[in-house]
């Protein structure tokens, strides 16, 4: 099997801000894994928060190319135990690596990797388009972009935050699923709790600080106290599947990203953990190309909500595979993940 490292900057149709950091292009590696004729692809991107760079992770795939020179790929969990010396506790790149095998492991047996799951393509969650975090003229703007869609997962963070929702209120009735980065404190975001209720919020992800543990106490305290049942999403709070116990009491759900799991096939095992756990799941990252979204989306049956928008954020094709229309998720009849890459 031959494993190709392909370094590709996205450059985003507009800087897209959150409470944390601004990206006007992303940093990306795509990986193609080929065997007898055939080609699987993964995506990851850098990212500070994570301590992952594109360097750091492309030495640690560069080193699993030398790896699977010999290797016929069969099955995807014996793949995953025969690279994980490679990667150790480095997600992000084994992520890549996975995700390709998985999409060629689909193609080989000709079928769609989630129906090979036993997986669904019906009653799925529409996806949100998301709104980086701005001036209330440019966040109007965005919304103009992309008008009636099912849900839209806004960036807050600012002080301007119930402005913001204010505003793109008086555009639309569809439900805010909000994502703070955790730019508030407890105070703050208790103060904003009556007016998220009232601005018809549907979900709140990351409110405060990743281990401000003591402030979550606080405001799952408040939220109860104001009887407000607007589930709390961890992202941040949670980097390792050893996390997610910790998150118990204090979060509803978990935004599940690949590349924090090491790929499509150990999410499924995290994901039925989280499940047994009481958690709601969604998957949301905005700044995935098609390859990603690809993959993410071949488990969209497992989550109560979903944003698969990347590709309507960057700026560059990368290729075909799964989109949105206006939040209704379509799969192509590729098989695998469905992505035909071709970057342009």
């Amino acid at each position: 099997m031959k494993l190709r490292i392909i370094r590709v900057d996205l450059p985003l149709k507009h800087v897209f801000t959150t409470s944390s950091k601004s990206n006007s292009v992303v940093r990306t590696i795509v990986v193609e894994l080929e065997q007898d004729g055939l080609r699987g692809h993964g995506e990851v991107h850098e990212d500070v928060f994570y301590g992952e760079t594109i360097e750091s992770i492309a030495e640690l795939i560069e080193r699993c190319a030398e790896l699977v020179g010999d290797y016929a790929l069969a099955d995807t969990v014996a793949f995953g135990r025969y690279i994980d010396p490679v990667f150790g506790s480095n997600f992000f790149a084994r992520s890549a690596v996975d995700c390709a095998a998985c999409d060629l492991w689909g193609k080989m047996k000709n079928r769609p990797l989630y129906k090979i799951w036993g997986l669904s393509s019906e009653d799925l969650p529409y996806s949100s388009y998301s709104i980086g975090l701005d001036s209330l003229e440019r966040m109007s703007d965005r919304f103009g972009e992309a008008p009636d869609w099912s849900s839209y997962r806004i960036k807050l963070g600012d002080s301007s935050d119930m402005q913001i929702l204010e505003m793109l209120r008086s555009k639309t009735r569809v439900p805010f699923r909000i994502d703070v980065n955790g730019g508030w404190n407890a105070s703050t975001a208790i103060s904003y709790l009556e007016k998220l209720r009232d601005f018809g919020v549907e979900t709140i992800e990351q409110p405060l600080a990743p281990n401000d543990w003591n402030g979550m106490k606080k405001l799952r305290k408040a939220m109860k106290e104001l009887k407000i049942n607007i589930p709390i999403f961890a992202d941040e709070s949670w980097k390792t599947a050893e996390d997610i116990e910790r998150c118990v009491g204090y979060f509803d759900g978990l935004n599940i990203k690949l590349a924090k799991c090491g790929g499509l096939t150990p999410t499924r095992g995290i994901i039925e953990k989280a499940r047994k756990l009481g958690f709601k799941l969604t998957s949301a990252n905005s700044v995935e190309s098609t390859v990603g979204v690809s993959a993410v989306a071949q488990l969209a049956s497992l989550f109560d909500y979903i944003a698969l928008d990347g590709p309507l954020q960057i700026e560059k094709k990368v290729g075909d595979g799964v989109y949105v229309d206006k939040g209704k998720i379509i799969y192509p009849k590729e098989d695998g993940t469905g992505v035909r890459v071709s970057f342009r």
